[in-house]
């Protein structure tokens, strides 16, 4: 197969991907001429100086701050001299004329130098006369003597320096034994030495204490990282902060390996979600997302500002999770907003983006001309009459090439709204006219921070609008944030916390088509053919479409989400902390629509209605609370090298729900929508749940030097999910670690390996994210009909709808949790200095007591059988993080880093009594999809072949043929069991396998790059039979369309085929009919169509250019940082191009997720930004 490499604009073909190659190259070379705009600055440095009765001694300090030069001279001379300057941007040279005019010194200038002597010095014929360095040797060891390579070493106040080599020796140059030595390495203190000495100056650095304690926020609290047992990823701010991310889940994408976070069926649409997946599939019972953490509370993760965000923290086994008890069954992310620092002076930082998004793919159509050939040769293929008569192909034709002016024969115009496209002979590339070719989004925060020894603060303002690409009746979606952080110390014992964060979001877009959801307004954009006419004669719109779009009325949308949390740490005795916090949400929202007929001009004479038969107006209003309670103590002590830690604590919280809804017709005016200026029935809905959870936990931490660690945890949960007798559930947990690097044997391993950890983890968690009330008969209740509901349609009596109600199913009081048992076990290490750092685990994931399907009973029971707990899954697979960090200097440093993550689910047990094999049963493998094989294409009607009269009698050439697997002469699907699935197979699997990323930057000077990557190493696509993205030509022509950049023409035609397509025996597909029927037997799910949808997509490119502080210094300002950015802008795949891979890959076509591609188009995004603080 061919690898299709495209950018998120254009088709795959080489000259576009090259316009796109040329267009980073530019980016690359314009930040390159900045760099060498910075570097010519330097060597033209404009310098402007003032100040009176100065001692030259200050005067050259400021240049030096306003340039790379440095001075030296060998007399004490300059304190002496006093001048008088003004002047404002002059040369280096001009500056030191008049800093020297009328005194009896001289300078010369070498390279970055400026030699200052007396004017009676004779004039040094060289470099060496004028300055005589002194020679600087010795070797850089670490406290165990171990050698140290790579150590900056610099001459401080000036550009001179080296590095240390392999066997950790250096060699410098300073100018006299005055010169100050800087020594700095990652992971090291910093040392700076005076050379008094001219024997050898060997230095020994210490380990950065603040780096070896380096704290990890964990449930309830914080661990030192070293100490951590539990399979913990950590992701810093400064790893997200160089992502002008929409979200804090496109932020977070790809950071941690089987972190899976994929666009769901709305794709780019603006304010478009995401799904969340840790460690693979949890359950087939209930959804298995991850318990997502903001400041400890759990949060919509789409109302958060990503800008606010400081840390993740990512828990993935049950060692690490299990203290948050029922709702931490699968994971849980831990977002740690920013906060104020201690002694920080008031520092106000404003930051900007301004974004260009210009949608990754929109297929175009093929002309109307081939429109016309294959729909008729798809009309011939099933007997019936062609789509478009002689006379039609031919105005056609001269529409094309100028000789027909109409888009319709207005002699016989169309007669309804949608017979344009069966009789017009336009030829307009729909697809591209439903959009823009990009929207400007903006996104704005401001912020101020600060503090004392006693109280920090941390304020936080932003706005984020994001208009989307419709061409045709506007989309948006804008967010508003509030967020502030104060921290009080007020007591040495007692301290407070407040924090509130407010959110609001609006979203705002046309109804579409009336009744149906908006998605499916994305699957028409491709259902009118180039025919349809744009504009009838008389200038006015043809399109039902887009009239709908534009007149149809608006979805308004407007969710509110407040904050507020307050807490205590009391802290009597050293080491003993007792937390009392409490956390209160209020969240409420609304949804308005306004419905309205839609005219649509028909070619003759007569108006259609694409809309509703009058306006309306629907709304719904919602509203919501959650509360929390915590309060845990804990107590830490180190006795000689034992340290222990005890928690205990309890914590209980609530949801409470409730929303209703009405409506209303027939509007008085249409320019007051409202339900009280409406005449129409009105009609009335409302809904409620709730639900609570209490729980009391405890952890236990033990380690022995940090070097033996041991870890036990567990937590005592209730839910209102369940019965009363079965609604508690204790899950304990167990981990240990072995520093092993820290034993005396690995002296002589440790200048290579710095440290090793090995750790495991055994522990469960209960999950009570299942529906509310399964427990509580129900009584259904009709007050209106609904004939296609057969189990509740409600009854007309004497043309009236009586209150009706009926028996409740059965329940089972006996239903209870899920029981999720976690095996985990990891190594990390640190190799070379730390520069490199290796994180793996393996793990084993068991889900018990799902819900499933009971034994069945004789129909004469009445009633279903309600669901037990008695199904069982096991998810195994591994996580790699390789990362490599490297100061070559101190100005240029780098960084990269890969992950990798895979998993497997299988299904352990399940009650299948039939075996069949269309849903689920013990062995299958998540992901699994059964098919035929397919042998190949017919090309004569006497080839030999097994008998397929099971999927219809008629075969003939061009028709596929299946192979026999099971050697009977016939092809068929048995029973679809086990023990019978005919010449069935398992041809596929779609869960995603391999999910990795690759990031990395550098810095140089005041340049920072930044890229990353991320994609899918293996994933099975097979595309839906109703997919027009990938079959083209359907079973009707009403469903059918012709793409460019999918293969859709690719189908078989006769060796004696004429017409402009020409004949195709070694064809992709077979070919086409309009019949549904004979259609559906070539495409049965088969293992020919069977599609790789692996990608690696360039998720992240950022340059930045922070302006020297010499500069801002003028302004006020104390950092200032600009940057362009591009999200989206390579994608590598071997999907045909109309299918998002992203989306693809988001969940399992065949059990519910996106495989049509009619999506909202994902889009690439071009920014700039800025980052000031002041």
């Amino acid at each position: 197969m061919i690898l299709n490499a495209y950018t998120q604009r254009v088709p795959v073909a080489w000259p576009r991907l090259s316009r796109k190659i040329i267009m980073v190259m530019k980016l690359t070379t314009f930040f390159m001429i900045i760099a060498l705009m910075q570097v010519s600055a330097e060597g033209f440095s404009q310098i402007s100086l003032q100040g009176k009765n100065t001692s030259l001694e200050k005067v050259f300090k400021n240049i030096e701050k306003q340039t790379d030069y440095v001075f030296f001279t060998r007399d004490a001379v300059l304190k002496k001299n006093i001048i008088s300057i003004n002047v404002n941007n002059v040369s280096l040279e001009t500056a030191l004329d008049i800093c020297l005019k009328g005194l009896p010194l001289t300078y010369k200038i070498i390279d970055k130098t400026v030699v200052i002597r007396k004017t009676n010095e004779e004039k040094a014929p060289d470099k060496t006369e004028v300055f005589l360095p002194i020679p600087v040797r010795g070797k850089v060891t670490d406290e165990k003597n171990q050698a140290l390579p790579g150590v900056s070493i610099q001459v401080k106040g000036t550009t001179l320096g080296t590095v240390s080599n392999a066997d950790g020796t250096y060699d410098i140059s300073v100018p006299d034994d005055k010169a100050v030595l800087i020594f700095s390495y990652i992971g090291y203190t910093s040392q700076e030495v005076d050379v008094k000495t001219q024997g050898p100056l060997n230095i020994v650095l210490k380990e950065d204490l603040a780096k070896l304690e380096e704290v990890v926020v964990v449930g309830y609290g914080t661990q030192k990282k070293v100490n951590l047992t539990g399979a913990v990823d950590v992701v810093s701010g400064e790893q997200l902060s160089n992502r002008p991310a929409a979200n804090v889940s496109l932020l977070i994408q790809g950071v941690s390996p089987n972190l899976n976070i994929g666009l769901n069926s709305f794709g780019g649409e603006p304010g478009a979600t995401q799904s969340w997946q840790l460690r693979g599939v949890g359950s087939i019972s209930g959804n298995t997302y991850p318990l997502i953490l903001v400041d400890g509370v759990e949060t919509n993760i789409n109302y958060i500002d990503p800008a606010t965000v400081e840390s993740v923290s990512i828990l993935k086994d049950a060692s690490a999770s299990a203290v948050y008890g029922s709702r931490a069954a699968f994971g849980v992310i831990l977002i740690t907003t920013k906060k104020g620092a201690k002694n920080q002076p008031v520092r106000i930082e404003y930051s900007n983006n301004t974004s260009f998004s210009v949608p990754i793919y929109i297929p175009s159509m093929e002309n109307s001309l081939v429109y016309a050939t294959a729909f008729n040769q798809a009309a011939v293929n099933a007997g019936i009459t062609p789509t478009f008569p002689a006379e039609q192909v031919e105005r056609i034709k001269g529409y094309i090439d100028g000789t027909y002016k109409t888009e319709y024969n207005p002699n016989s115009p169309p007669v309804s709204q949608w017979r344009g496209r069966w009789d017009g002979n336009a030829n307009y590339n729909w697809t591209k006219e439903y959009y823009k070719k990009y929207a400007l989004h903006q996104k704005h925060n401001l912020n101020l921070s600060g503090g004392t020894e006693k109280s920090q603060y941390y304020i936080n303002a932003g706005v984020f609008d994001q208009p989307g690409t419709y061409s045709w009746g506007d989309d948006s979606y804008k967010r508003y944030n509030i967020l502030a952080n104060l921290n009080s110390q007020v007591k040495d014992w007692v301290s407070f916390n407040f924090s509130t964060k407010y959110a609001r979001s609006e979203t705002d877009v046309p109804i579409g088509v009336v009744g149906l959801d908006r998605t499916y307004t994305w699957s028409q954009f491709i259902d009118f053919w180039p025919t349809m006419p744009k504009y009838n004669i008389d200038g006015s719109i043809a399109n039902p479409l887009i009239l709908a779009l534009e007149k149809g009325g608006r979805i308004v949308s407007e969710n509110h989400d407040l904050w507020m949390n307050i807490g205590t740490e009391l802290e009597p005795i050293k080491g003993w902390k007792t937390n009392l916090n409490y956390r209160y949400n209020y969240r409420w929202g609304s949804n308005t629509q306004d419905p309205k007929p839609v005219p649509v001009p028909i070619p003759n004479g007569s108006t259609g209605n694409i809309g509703e038969a009058t306006t309306g107006y629907r709304s719904s209003l919602s509203q919501g609370q959650y509360t929390q309670v915590s309060l845990f103590t804990s107590y830490e002590k180190l006795l000689g090298r034992h340290y222990f830690k005890g928690l205990v604590g309890y914590e209980q919280d609530a949801d409470y729900n409730r929303g209703l809804l009405g409506s209303k017709m027939n509007l008085i005016t249409a320019e007051v929508p409202s339900i009280s200026t409406a005449l129409g029935d009105f009609t009335l809905d409302d809904y409620m749940n709730h639900w609570a959870t209490k729980g009391v936990f405890g952890r236990l931490n033990y380690n022995f030097d940090e070097k033996y660690l041991l870890e036990f945890s567990a937590r005592y949960d209730g839910s209102s999910r369940f019965a009363p007798d079965s609604r508690w559930g204790f899950f304990p947990s167990f981990s240990a670690g072995y520093n092993i690097s820290k034993e005396s044997f690995w002296s002589p391993v440790e200048p290579y390996v710095n440290t090793f950890k090995l750790r495991a983890s055994y522990g469960s968690l209960g999950n009570q994210n299942v529906a509310n009330y399964l427990y509580l008969p129900t009584i259904p209740i009709a007050y209106q009909r609904n004939a296609s509901d057969f189990a509740n349609p409600g009854y007309l009596i004497n043309n009236e709808i009586p209150l009706y109600a009926r028996p409740p199913g059965l329940i089972s009081d006996n239903l209870t949790w899920e029981t999720i048992t976690t095996l985990d076990a990891g190594v990390e290490a640190g190799f070379l200095q730390n520069r490199l750092n290796l994180v793996f685990d393996w793990y084993d994931r068991t889900t018990s007591n799902m819900l499933g399907p009971s034994v069945q009973l004789p129909s004469v029971l009445g009633s279903g059988v309600p669901f037990s707990n008695n199904a069982k899954l096991s998810t195994k697979g591994f996580e790699l993080s390789l990362g490599w960090r490297s100061q070559i200097s101190n100005d240029f440093s780098y960084d990269a880093r890969v992950t990798l993550g895979n998993n497997k689910t299988t299904i352990l047990e399940y009650l299948n009594e039939s075996g069949s094999i269309n849903g689920w049963y013990k062995g299958r493998v998540y992901g699994d999809v059964w098919g035929l094989t397919t042998d190949r294409i017919m090309q004569s009607a006497d080839e030999d072949r097994p008998d397929q009269s099971f999927y219809h009698n008629k075969w003939g050439p061009g028709d596929i043929i299946y192979k026999d697997l099971d050697n009977n002469g016939i092809i068929n699907e048995g029973k679809r069991t086990l023990q019978d699935h005919g010449d069935l197979s398992v041809i596929a699997n779609t869960a995603p396998k391999y999910n990795y990323s690759i990031s990395g930057g550098f810095r140089w000077k005041n340049i920072d790059f930044n890229m990353f990557w991320q994609g899918i190493g293996k994933r099975d696509f097979l595309p839906n039979a109703n997919s027009e993205y990938f079959w083209g030509l359907m079973g009707s022509p009403n469903s059918s369309g012709i793409f460019k950049g999918g293969r859709m023409l690719d189908y078989w035609r006769p060796a004696n085929e004429t017409n402009l397509l020409g004949p195709n025996t070694d064809a992709y597909f077979p070919k086409p009919y309009f019949s549904f029927t004979e259609r559906s037997k070539n495409t049965q799910d088969q293992s020919r169509y069977v599609l790789n949808a692996a990608y690696l997509r360039l998720k992240n490119l950022q340059i930045g250019y922070t302006i020297p502080p010499a500069v801002l210094n003028k302004f006020f300002i104390q950092r200032a940082r600009f940057y362009v950015s591009g999200e989206n802008l390579l994608t590598f795949s071997k999907l045909p191009k109309m299918y998002e891979p992203e989306t693809s890959v988001a969940s399992n076509p065949r059990e519910g997720g996106v495989d049509l591609g009619e999506i909202y188009p994902i889009n690439q995004m071009f920014s700039v930004g800025v980052n000031l603080s002041f």
